[in-house]
C-alpha cells in the first residue's frame, strides 16, 4: 500500500491526470455526469447521441438569433433558467449584434459563455425552413467503422472440455459501423450495424452479418410536421415517470441539472439494442398546440420459460445487455414481440406548459418475475398502460416543473421540482418525489435514487453558489426512503446522499476542484438463524481533488486523486484509492493523449469509476477495483490531405487507442466465461471516419 501513496504524491506534484484536451471528448461537465451514470447503472453508457449533437454543433455552430429553446436544450450546457433568460432577452431586445452581448443576458456568466463558445455563433436571423429538394442534396454524409479487441483470450473463446459446456460462438472482435446523412438537423437518415465480442459474424446464427442492425429516417419542420420518424426512434415524455429513452443524468455535482429535457421524438442511431422503439412516430405543431403519436413493433430478447402448468411460455426478465454469444444467449435472441403505442398532447402559452401523455405495451408472452418477496408488486401479464400529466411554469426567477402519473391499476407516481435563482450569485434546485410501491412502467428514467421510478419517496435540495470571481460552490442533499423491499434489501429502508464541491478557476488556463460525497443506504447483512437478513447501513464516503492546467494551445495537463471509505459502523472500514495522470497534445500532423491510472481498493464496494478519453462515440468508464495500474494511449490523425492530393474531396480521420490494465495481486481477471488467466488485460481499438458532402 505504501508504494501507492508515494505514487499518489508524485502524481499530485506533477499536476497531471485524466485528459480533457482532445476536442472530440465531452466537456468536463458531461464526463462527471457520465461517471455518475455508470456508477448508478453499473454499466458503461452506449448512447452517443449527445456526442453526435456536439459534433454537429461544432461543425455547424448554432445561430443564437434563430435558435429555438429546444435547440439550446440539445447543447446540455445551459441550465433551464439560463435558456429561459436568453429567450426572454431576445424577445425583448431583438437579435444579438455580437457574441459579446451574451454577457448582458441574466444568469450567463463568463464560465457559461466560454463553455458554449465552440458551438454557437451570432449571425443574421435566417429561417430554418428549406425546400425538401435542398435537404436531400446539401447535407453532410459520414461513414464510421470501429473495431475493438481484447488481446488476451478469455475462457469463453477456448475450446470447451465437454460438449455441453457453454462457450462463445464468434470471434473476439467488437465491430460497429454507422452511415449517417444530416442536413442542418432538418433531415437525417442512416443505418448502424453492431457485433459484440463473442458473437458470430456471417456464420451460424448470424448468417447476415451483424447481430444488431438499426435504421432511421428523421424529418423536421415541414409545415404542420414538427418531426417525423420512421425506423428506430426514442420517445421522451414529461419527467420520465412513464417514458424516457434519451440519455439522462441523475445526481451529480451539476446540481441544477435536475429537470428532464429532450425532444419528445428523436432519431435513434446508437449501439444499444434495447432502449428504443421501432416503427413510425410523428410530432405535429399548430400555434400553441403540439401532439406526438407513435406506433412500434419490435422483437425483444427475454429469458423465456414454460409456466407452472407447462402449457404456456412466459418470460421472467428482459435480456437488455445485447449479448448473443453463447448457445443460451442466442436462443433468447428476439424470442418475444413487443407492440407499443403512445400519444402526447401539449399546450404552451407564454411561460406555461401542460401536457397529457399515454403509452400502452403488449407482449407476445406473459411477463412474470420469480416469486420472491421483493417482486410482490412487479409487473405481471401481457399488458401495461401508463398515463401522465406533465407541466412547467416560469415566473420571474422561479421555474416549476413536474409530472403526475398513474399506471392502468391506478398506482400513482408524483415528481415535483423547482429551480430558483436567488440573484447573481446563488441558484437552487428542489425535487420531491412520491412513487407508489406498486407503480409500474417500462423504458422510464426519472430523477430518482432507484434506476427505475418505483417504491420511493424523497426530497432533494441543490445549491449553486458563486461567492466571487473564479469561485463555484455546489452542494446537494437527498433524503429518500423505500416503503417496500428491494433486491438485496429484505426490509423497508431509507438513506441519504450529501455532496459538496468547490471549484476555483482564476483564469482560463488553470482550475482546481475538490469534491466530497457521502452516501448511506441500507443493504442485507449476514444471514441470521431465522434465515433472513438483518439490514446494515454502511456509509460510503468519497473525496476527490483534481487540477487542470493548460500549458499552451498544444499541451494540456491535469490531475485527479480520489479516496473512498466504506464504513460498517465504527469497527470495519474498507478503503480505496485512485490516481489519474495524463497529458494531451496537439502537433502539426496528429494529436492525442496519454493517461496513467494507479488504483488500490479493498473490494468491489470501494470501486471507483473514472472517465478515460477514448475514441469518439465509444465511452470508456471502467470500474477500477483491486490493485494495479492502467494506462492508455489515444492517437488521432486527419488523413484528408492525402485524398485532396488525389483529387478526391473526402475528409478522412483516424483514431487508434491502446489500453492495458495490469493487476499486482491477481492470478486471473474477471469471472465465468469472461475470466482471463493471468494479471493483464489489453485492448486495442481503431476507428475510421469518412465525411463527404
Amino acid at each position: 500500500m505504501k508504494i501507492f501513496w508515494v505514487v499518489a504524491g508524485f502524481l499530485s506534484a506533477l499536476s497531471v491526470t485524466q485528459v480533457k484536451a482532445q476536442e472530440e471528448n465531452p466537456p468536463e461537465k458531461i464526463t462527471l455526469q457520465l461517471e455518475a451514470q455508470a456508477e448508478r447503472n453499473d454499466a458503461e453508457p452506449e448512447d452517443d447521441s449527445y456526442e453526435l449533437d456536439l459534433d454537429e454543433f461544432r461543425r455547424h455552430p448554432l445561430n443564437l438569433n434563430s435558435a429555438s429553446e429546444q435547440d439550446l436544450t440539445r447543447l446540455r450546457l445551459l441550465t433551464v433558467l439560463q435558456t429561459k433568460n436568453f429567450i426572454s432577452y431576445r424577445e425583448l431586445l431583438g437579435a444579438l449584434l455580437s457574441i459579446h452581448e451574451c454577457q448582458a443576458i441574466p444568469g450567463w456568466d463568463l464560465e457559461t459563455i466560454h463553455r458554449i463558445l465552440p458551438y454557437i455563433l451570432v449571425g443574421r436571423d435566417e429561417s430554418v425552413y428549406s425546400a425538401l429538394k435542398e435537404r436531400w442534396q446539401g447535407g453532410d454524409a459520414a461513414f464510421l467503422i470501429r473495431i475493438a479487441r481484447v488481446l488476451e483470450k478469455s475462457k469463453g473463446f477456448q475450446k470447451p472440455l465437454h460438449p455441453e459446456s457453454s462457450y462463445y460462438e464468434g470471434s473476439a472482435d467488437k465491430i460497429f459501423i454507422r452511415y449517417l446523412y444530416n442536413y442542418k438537423q432538418l433531415l437525417s437518415y442512416g443505418f448502424t450495424g453492431e457485433k459484440d465480442a463473442g458473437e458470430p459474424f456471417f456464420k451460424g446464427a448470424q448468417k447476415y452479418g451483424f447481430d444488431f442492425y438499426s435504421f432511421h429516417f428523421f424529418l423536421q419542420r415541414v409545415g404542420l410536421i414538427k418531426a417525423l420518424a420512421i425506423g428506430d426512434f426514442t420517445i421522451n415524455f414529461g419527467q420520465g415517470l412513464i417514458q424516457w429513452q434519451a440519455a439522462s443524468f441523475t445526481k451529480t455535482s451539476q446540481v441544477l441539472a435536475v429537470k428532464r429535457e429532450a425532444a419528445r421524438l428523436r432519431p435513434y442511431h446508437s449501439a444499444g439494442e434495447f432502449n428504443f422503439h421501432r416503427g413510425v412516430g410523428i410530432s405535429l405543431e399548430k400555434r400553441n398546440w403540439q401532439s406526438t403519436l407513435f406506433f412500434s413493433i419490435k422483437n425483444i430478447s427475454t429469458n423465456a420459460e414454460p409456466d407452472s402448468s407447462g402449457r404456456e411460455e412466459l418470460f421472467t426478465s428482459f435480456q437488455n445487455s445485447g449479448y448473443h454469444r453463447t448457445p443460451n444467449e442466442i436462443a433468447d435472441r428476439n424470442n418475444s414481440q413487443q407492440i407499443s403505442a403512445g400519444a402526447s398532447l401539449h399546450y404552451t402559452a407564454g411561460n406555461f406548459m401542460i401536457g397529457l401523455n399515454a403509452i400502452q405495451f403488449h407482449f407476445s408472452k406473459a411477463f412474470k418475475k420469480p416469486d420472491l418477496p421483493y417482486n410482490l408488486f412487479a409487473l405481471k401479464g401481457k399488458q401495461l398502460g401508463d398515463y401522465s400529466i406533465d407541466y412547467n411554469y416560469t415566473y420571474a426567477n422561479i421555474h416549476l416543473f413536474g409530472e403526475l402519473a398513474t399506471d392502468q391499476w391506478l398506482h400513482v407516481a408524483l415528481l415535483q421540482g423547482a429551480l430558483v435563482s436567488m440573484g447573481e450569485k446563488l441558484d437552487m434546485s428542489f425535487v420531491y418525489r412520491n412513487i407508489s410501491t406498486a407503480f409500474k412502467s417500462l423504458y422510464s428514467d426519472a430523477f430518482t435514487e432507484n434506476s427505475i421510478p418505483n417504491n420511493e419517496n424523497g426530497f432533494y435540495t441543490g445549491m449553486y453558489f458563486r461567492p466571487g470571481r473564479g469561485w463555484q460552490l455546489n452542494f446537494y442533499s437527498d433524503f429518500f426512503s423505500f416503503p417496500w423491499l428491494k433486491y438485496r434489501v429484505d426490509e423497508p429502508s431509507r438513506g441519504r446522499d450529501l455532496l459538496f464541491q468547490v471549484i476555483y478557476q482564476p483564469n482560463k488556463i488553470w482550475q482546481l476542484l475538490t469534491l466530497y460525497k457521502s452516501e448511506q443506504k441500507a443493504s442485507n447483512g449476514e444471514i441470521q438463524s431465522s434465515g433472513t437478513h438483518a439490514l446494515s447501513t454502511p456509509v460510503k464516503q468519497r473525496w476527490r481533488i483534481s487540477t487542470d492546467y493548460e500549458l499552451s494551445k498544444a499541451v494540456q495537463i491535469n490531475n485527479r486523486m480520489e479516496f473512498v471509505w466504506y464504513r460498517f459502523g465504527d469497527a470495519f472500514v474498507r478503503k480505496g484509492f485512485l490516481g489519474l495522470a495524463g497529458v494531451a497534445f496537439r502537433l502539426r500532423k496528429f494529436s492525442g493523449n496519454f493517461n496513467l491510472c494507479v488504483f488500490e481498493t479493498d473490494d468491489y464496494n470501494t470501486r471507483i469509476y473514472a472517465y478515460q478519453p477514448d475514441i469518439p462515440g465509444n465511452f470508456s468508464l471502467p470500474a477500477f477495483y483491486g490493485r494495479g495500474i492502467h494506462y492508455n494511449i489515444n492517437l488521432h490523425k486527419d488523413f484528408s490531405r492525402m485524398f485532396r492530393h488525389a483529387g478526391i474531396h473526402l475528409r478522412v480521420t483516424g483514431w487508434l487507442n491502446w489500453g492495458q490494465t495490469i493487476y499486482s495481486n491477481q492470478a486471473s481477471i474477471g469471472s465465468g466465461l469472461d475470466e482471463i488467466p493471468g494479471n493483464k488485460k489489453s485492448q486495442l481499438k481503431a476507428q475510421i471516419l469518412i465525411r463527404w458532402q
